[in-house]
C-alpha cells in the first residue's frame, strides 16, 4: 500500500509543472523577447578646436534619434596614444560598425585595417587613413580645397608674386591633400608664384600665431599666405599685425570658422576667403550609418562639396559657421 501512494506522489510531482502551464496560461506565457539594438562606435580625436567641438555637437544631436534601434558610443580622444586603445577596445566590444575621424591617418592606419579584417563594418570619416580597407569614407574634397585656394590665390596676385605656406600636421593624409592640390595647380597654371617658406599651422590659432611669427623675420616681403586652417590663419593675422607688417597683401582659410566669416562680413584687409566645408558632416555620417545598418547602400566614397567663401558671399553661409 504504502509503495502505491509513493508511486502516485510521485507521479503527481511529476506532472505538476505541467498542470500549472496548463492552468496558469497567463503566468506561464513568456515574456516578450526585447528587440535588439543596432550598435555603433563613434571614435573621434580630441575636440580641441572649434571644429571638433561643432561636429562633436552635430554628432550627439543626430545619435540621439532612433534610439529605439540604436545605440550609440561616442568618445573623444586625449591623444593619437589614446584613440590607439579607444579603437582597440572598440575592436573586441560588439559593434556592429565603427565609425573613425582619425586624429592622425597615418597613426590609426593599422588599427582601422584591423577592424576592417575582423568582418566589422567600417566608416572613416573627415580625414583619410593610407589604406583602402574600409567600408565607407565620408569626408569634404580636400584635394580640391586646395585647387580652388590655388586658383584664388593666383588669380589674385595676377600670377606673380612670394608666398608663404601654413600647413596642419605636415605629412598626415589630410594635410597632403590640401597641400598637393593646392601645389599641383601653382605649378600648373602659375608658374610665377614662388613658396618662400612653409610652416606648420596644426588646427589652431596658438600654433598659427607660432608659425608665421618664426616666418616673418626671415622673408621682409611676402605677398600673401596660404593657409591650411581657418583657426591657424586667425592666428596668422595676430602675429602679421603684431609686427606691423604691411607688405602682406592677404590669407587664405580653411573650414568656415566664426572668427573667419566675421572678417568677411567686416571686409577685413587681410582676410582674403575660406576653402569651406562644414562640420555638419558629423551628423551626415550618423545619417549614413544609420541607413547602411538597416539595409540602404552607398558608394565606397561620399565627398562632399567645398565652396569658396568671401565677403561677398559669406552672407549665405553664416549659419554653418563654427
Amino acid at each position: 500500500m504504502k509503495r502505491i501512494v509513493l508511486i502516485m506522489t510521485i507521479a503527481v510531482l511529476l506532472l505538476l509543472p505541467f498542470m500549472v502551464f496548463a492552468g496558469g496560461g497567463k503566468e506561464a506565457a513568456p515574456a516578450a523577447a526585447a528587440a535588439k539594438k543596432i550598435k555603433v562606435a563613434v571614435s573621434l580625436p580630441p575636440a580641441n578646436n572649434a571644429w571638433q567641438a561643432k561636429l562633436l555637437d552635430s554628432v550627439l544631436a543626430e545619435t540621439k534619434k532612433d534610439a529605439d534601434k540604436f545605440e550609440f558610443t561616442v568618445k573623444n580622444a586625449v591623444d593619437d596614444a589614446d584613440q590607439l586603445n579607444m579603437l582597440q577596445t572598440f575592436k573586441s566590444g560588439g559593434y556592429d560598425m565603427i565609425i573613425t575621424l582619425p586624429g592622425n591617418g597615418t597613426l590609426m592606419t593599422p588599427i582601422c585595417e584591423e577592424i576592417f579584417a575582423a568582418g566589422i563594418k567600417s566608416m572613416i570619416l573627415d580625414r583619410a587613413i593610407e589604406s583602402d580597407k574600409y567600408n565607407w569614407f565620408l569626408a569634404g574634397d580636400n584635394y580640391q580645397c586646395g585647387v580652388n585656394a590655388a586658383k584664388y590665390l593666383g588669380d589674385r596676385l595676377s600670377g606673380k608674386g612670394d608666398i608663404a605656406i601654413l600647413r596642419s600636421y605636415v605629412g598626415i593624409p589630410i594635410d597632403l591633400q590640401r597641400y598637393n592640390g593646392f601645389m599641383d595647380t601653382l605649378k600648373k597654371n602659375y608658374p610665377g608664384i614662388k613658396v618662400l617658406a612653409e610652416g606648420d599651422g596644426e588646427f589652431n590659432q596658438q600654433a598659427g600665431l607660432k608659425a608665421m611669427s618664426n616666418i616673418l623675420p626671415a622673408y621682409p616681403k611676402i605677398d600673401a599666405i596660404y593657409t591650411q586652417d581657418d583657426e591657424a590663419a586667425v592666428g596668422a593675422i595676430t602675429a602679421i599685425e603684431s609686427a606691423k607688417r604691411t607688405d602682406i597683401k592677404f590669407i587664405t582659410g580653411y573650414g568656415g570658422s566664426v572668427t573667419a566669416y566675421k572678417y568677411l562680413q567686416e571686409k577685413h584687409p587681410l582676410f582674403g576667403a575660406s576653402m569651406s566645408y562644414f562640420p555638419t558632416m558629423g551628423a551626415d555620417a550618423i545619417i549614413l550609418a544609420k541607413k547602411l545598418l538597416q539595409g540602404g547602400t552607398s558608394p565606397k566614397d561620399v565627398i562632399l562639396p567645398t565652396f569658396v567663401v568671401t565677403s561677398a558671399n559669406v552672407a549665405q553661409y553664416l549659419s554653418n559657421a563654427y
